[in-house]
């Protein structure tokens, strides 16, 4: 779905001209309101979860950005790191129920803010990729104020955020594992060559979909993205009536979803037990649950 939508932005810019940008890239990427659940949509673990902010002046695009941190509180030694890349304007809290319930389990899950979108910044998307880089870096370095295992580091995405993720991947071989769901393209990537840095991604990667998605289910951008990223040992988990916008929890663009029987609620909770679980198991973590 976000694939069309950005079709069809790129078609509306050529005809309005460069002068109509900013209003377009409000329209078709609002920043949408909160939409917290009320109760958790997923088992969550035994840790209490702590969210806090670092700041940092000296981007690797050249400005100052943020990251927020969910870390679990009070456990001993080096935690397996889940990075969350985000594009498009997608903000940190359209994922918080992943965030937090990972967190949960004794994963730190750190989320690099994105910058906001912009179609005449013609290196928008490898900004977000640097920063997504450099964010990998300082959790590796310590400066991130949390011990991180350095052969447990996953790092995903959600629509743009998963290719971006992957571009990630391939700049950097520590990352261990990679997170998709709902990977989607764009027609135009700014500042990024993506078949090259495609075939650079030798990470095994989980792509979680929906079945009702009609842009990046089973038969569309993620099964370009795997033929792209032959050296990339994949495997999908296919929510059944998952929707593209389930995906995120703010409920703005709930009007462009397809009729389907599943809960927001419910598609979320899926998604997020499947990423939890795998992760455990390809990280080798066993619980007592």
């Amino acid at each position: 779905m976000c694939g069309n939508i950005i079709r069809l932005a790129c078609v509306v810019l050529l005809a309005v001209g460069v002068s109509g940008c900013f209003i377009i890239e409000r329209m078709v990427f609002p920043v949408w309101e909160e939409n917290y659940f009320e109760e958790p949509p997923a088992d969550v673990g035994p840790y209490d979860v702590f969210e806090r902010r670092v700041e940092v002046p000296d981007g690797a695009d050249g400005s100052a950005f943020g990251i927020t941190i969910f870390e679990p509180k009070e456990v001993a030694g080096a935690l397996p790191a889940f990075v969350w890349v985000m594009g498009s304007n997608v903000q940190a809290y359209y994922h918080q129920s992943l965030h937090e319930t990972l967190a949960s389990w004794g994963y730190v899950v750190i989320v690099p803010d994105t910058r906001p979108l912009r179609f005449t910044d013609f290196r928008y998307h490898r900004r977000i990729v640097q920063l997504a880089l450099q964010t990998v870096d300082m959790a590796l370095a310590g400066a991130l104020d949390v011990t991180v295992d350095a052969e447990r580091i996953a790092v995903g995405g959600y629509s743009i955020g998963g290719p971006l993720a992957a571009f990630t991947a391939a700049q950097d071989k520590r990352i261990d594992q990679l997170i998709f769901w709902a990977p989607d393209g764009t027609p135009v990537w700014y500042g990024v060559d993506p078949p090259t840095l495609y075939s650079e991604v030798t990470q095994p990667a989980l792509y979680v979909l929906g079945s009702l998605d009609s842009s990046a289910g089973s038969d569309g951008y993620p099964k370009e993205m795997q033929a792209l990223m032959p050296a990339s040992d994949s495997e999908a988990f296919v929510i059944p009536g998952g929707v593209h916008l389930y995906f995120q929890q703010p409920v703005g663009a709930d009007g462009r979803n397809p009729d389907t029987d599943i809960t927001r609620f419910e598609q979320q909770g899926i998604a997020i037990e499947t990423t939890r679980r795998h992760l455990d198991e390809r990280f080798g973590i066993v619980r007592e649950e």
